[in-house]
């Protein structure tokens, strides 16, 4: 589904359009000028559904290069293994991201305690998925005609990246579970949540004049975005925090 210029919706579960499996976030394809790179990956159980919607959007699996994850828990990095090796693309993750992707290990993105809460089934497993390029925060690099940078921004989980596309037709974030429609958040009780984390990255994002906003769930903004940034950035000036997502 075509929801911006560069910007496709591949995948999206319960919080966002109901388009693939119930956990998984929103999962975005991106057009860098006849490349295509990925941006998460959903959580790995209806990923041939996302190779479909691909190909109904008219994209061309081989155009697809590289899959950008902005953290490691399993509604966007559950398909990750399949991604690669199906389509052949380069992983790219954060140095936490890529230790827990590679050594499989659930504890390292708290799908343990998830399962224990009951927000996902018991049998749902973390596939190890090697990872091909590691980011740091703000690499930046071209694909095609699009400028991308990673930005390291904890706080939901200590791994979270947000990746900023410069485009031709101007400046994309896609912020993962940082900040979402409306300036809100995503605090749990993780061990790697961390209020003064997100505080700050939340002051970093909203440096950047961002057009386009698309977040790991629910709504995406094609313009002014950064207003979202700014509502978002709003109470921390009063020593409170922006309203969780849930």
């Amino acid at each position: 589904m075509k929801i911006g210029e560069r910007v496709h919706l591949i995948g999206s579960g319960s919080l966002g359009t109901g388009m693939t499996h119930p956990a998984d976030c929103n999962v975005y394809a991106v057009n860098c000028g006849g490349e295509q790179v990925l941006v998460d990956s959903g959580v790995g159980q209806e990923t041939l559904q996302l190779l479909t919607n691909l190909t109904s959007d008219g994209i061309a699996v081989e155009s697809i290069r590289m899959l950008f994850l902005t953290h490691a828990h399993l509604d966007h990095s559950g398909g990750a293994g399949f991604l690669r090796e199906a389509l052949g693309l380069e992983v790219c993750a954060s140095v936490a991201s890529a230790r827990a992707l590679e050594s499989g290990d659930e504890t390292a993105i708290s799908l343990d305690v998830a399962k224990q809460a009951g927000l996902y089934p018991l049998n749902f497993q973390f596939q190890a998925c090697p990872v091909d390029r590691v980011l740091s925060d703000e690499e930046c690099f071209r694909v095609a005609d699009c400028e991308i940078t990673a930005l390291s921004t904890p706080g939901h989980s200590h791994d979270m990246l947000s990746y900023l596309f410069r485009t031709p037709q101007g400046l994309l974030l896609f912020s993962g579970d940082t900040v979402f429609f409306g300036g809100r958040i995503l605090l749990s009780t993780v061990a790697d949540c961390s209020i003064q984390e997100y505080a700050r990255s939340l002051r970093k994002l909203v440096k950047y004049p961002v057009d386009g906003l698309f977040p790991g769930h629910g709504l995406w903004v094609v313009k002014e975005g950064v207003s979202h940034l700014q509502a978002a950035v709003k109470p921390l000036g009063r020593l409170l925090l922006p309203p969780n997502l849930l």
